[in-house]
């Protein structure tokens, strides 16, 4: 098949062009939410123990809040929000870039990739770490058939990506196992252990495990931990993973989200569907069908054990797909017709999504918290008192005002939060001798629910945030004079 993308000229073009625009409608039409305000805000305002020892809070790995670390003396020089998209962007077109010019897809697919769901909005156009696991994930599988020649890349590549996401781990796993499916299919062990090149490979996974459970494991016996898990294999944890990994990844927009509407009798037929034709799909070459196999039954067991998890957590799978396809091309060269047929659906679920989230983050914000945090800014004097009462919703307003909130019983300012703290609801007494405390006339009081007059008889509204967005997140804004 002609390849009209083959000249590197061509190439490069294209994926600028996609750069370009790619970046424009990143920085103008992007308003962050609290997950993105979160990592920055856990970096910037702590040293680098108390860092790393309250990220199995988070429940993820250490390299995208060490690398926004290195990002975080800048904060002043520049807006925090523009800091953050700015130290994002380098990460989500390196891994775009990983891969348009380091696999061996063809023309229309490298193109086609660039556009998809997942890598495009949920992982570029969106802050977050998950643009690591594009980049480092998409270096492995094309040094991966080189590793004998050059394994200390490959290996010091597969280490931090374990640093990035659990589902990271799994993909890590299941590449080194491609790796070793010779040896393992022809039960020569002793050629196995005489691979020096594997060996270093197998090493450098075994510390990178190990760096990730020491970040990540909790270590706390607080039983608010358990509640952002499931419980292990029940029913609806397997049917919602199941459901969320095949029909909702695969076909996304096919059926309402699994996350937010559960689990229904179409999309657990369309999710026995995709599994059978990604089955087949891989059928062809039993090296890369293993590997596959192997991570699609870690990632289902993870989702059945501790955490069904959501659109963002699935697309992980998506992403191993992506890196699967080249893992193919490596051994088989180009695709079946049948195959392309499958990838030709895949695909149009994923550029039709696309587009869907891009328009729709083009018309409305992804929550209010932007106008909330800069009408703070301009209005509320920094010597006025504001009082979070949620502190999980507050936080991206916190990010946006550039100053931080008060948050009672303690009394005390915050930046960021940790999921296992509890939403203290003071009474309005308490407000009274807070503000008596800090020596002030009155104070502002933020939440992300309208107060009850009952409980707060003397707290008047001043402002309300709560204009059509696209996560829901409304906020109020209320004075209480003393």
């Amino acid at each position: 098949m002609h390849d009209p993308v083959k000249n590197r000229w061509v190439q490069a073009g294209i994926f600028i062009a996609f750069a370009i625009a790619f970046t424009f409608f990143k920085f103008r039409y992007h308003e962050l939410w609290k997950d993105e305000w979160q990592a920055w805000l856990l970096s910037r305002d702590q040293s680098l123990w108390a860092l790393l020892s309250t990220l199995y809070f988070e429940g993820h790995p250490a390299l995208w809040y060490l690398y926004l670390k290195l990002w975080a003396p800048f904060s002043g020089l520049a807006a925090d929000d523009v800091l953050i998209q700015l130290a994002h962007l380098p990460v989500a077109l390196a891994g775009l870039a990983a891969l348009f010019f380091r696999q061996r897809y063809p023309w229309w697919l490298r193109i086609a990739v660039l556009f998809t769901y997942f890598t495009c909005f949920e992982y570029g156009i969106v802050s977050r770490g998950y643009a690591f696991v594009l980049l480092l994930g998409a270096v492995c599988c094309a040094w991966a058939p080189e590793y004998r020649e050059r394994p200390w890349p490959l290996a010091v590549a597969l280490f931090l990506l374990c640093q990035t996401e659990v589902y990271a781990v799994l993909m890590a796993a299941a590449l080194y196992l491609y790796l070793v499916y010779p040896q393992l299919a022809s039960r020569n062990w002793r050629a196995l252990w005489e691979n020096l090149p594997l060996r270093r490979v197998g090493l450098a996974l075994f510390f990178g495990v190990a760096a990730f459970l020491l970040t990540v494991f909790p270590r706390s016996g607080e039983r608010n931990i358990q509640a952002a898990f499931v419980e292990p294999f029940s029913q609806e944890a397997i049917a919602k993973t199941f459901q969320g990994a095949f029909a909702n990844t695969y076909l996304i927009g096919a059926i309402p989200d699994t996350n937010v509407f559960g689990v229904n009798t179409l999309g657990l037929g369309l999710s026995v569907l995709v599994a059978i034709i990604l089955g087949l799909f891989f059928l062809p070459n039993r090296r890369v069908l293993f590997t596959f196999t192997f991570f699609t039954v870690g990632f289902l067991l993870f989702g059945f054990a501790f955490y069904a998890g959501g659109v963002r957590q699935w697309g992980m799978y998506f992403v191993f797909f992506l890196f699967s396809l080249q893992l193919y091309l490596v051994e088989k060269g180009r695709f079946s017709r049948f195959q392309i047929g499958v990838l030709a659906i895949i695909l149009l679920f994923q550029a039709r999504y696309n587009a869907m989230a891009l328009y729709k983050e083009y018309h409305h914000p992804f929550s209010n918290a932007r106008q909330a945090g800069l009408f703070i800014r301009e209005k509320v004097p920094e010597n006025v008192p504001v009082v979070a009462i949620n502190k999980f919703e507050a936080a991206p307003v916190g990010g946006y005002a550039g100053r931080q909130f008060y948050f009672l019983p303690d009394g005390e300012r915050f930046s960021f939060f940790k999921w296992t703290e509890k939403i203290y609801l003071p009474p309005e007494q308490e407000l009274f001798l807070f503000a008596e405390y800090k020596n002030v006339g009155g104070l502002v009081i933020l939440t992300n629910r309208p107060l009850g007059k009952a409980r707060y008889p003397r707290a008047v509204l001043w402002k309300s945030f709560d204009r059509y967005n696209l996560k829901g997140e409304n906020y109020y804004l209320y004075t209480l004079q003393r």
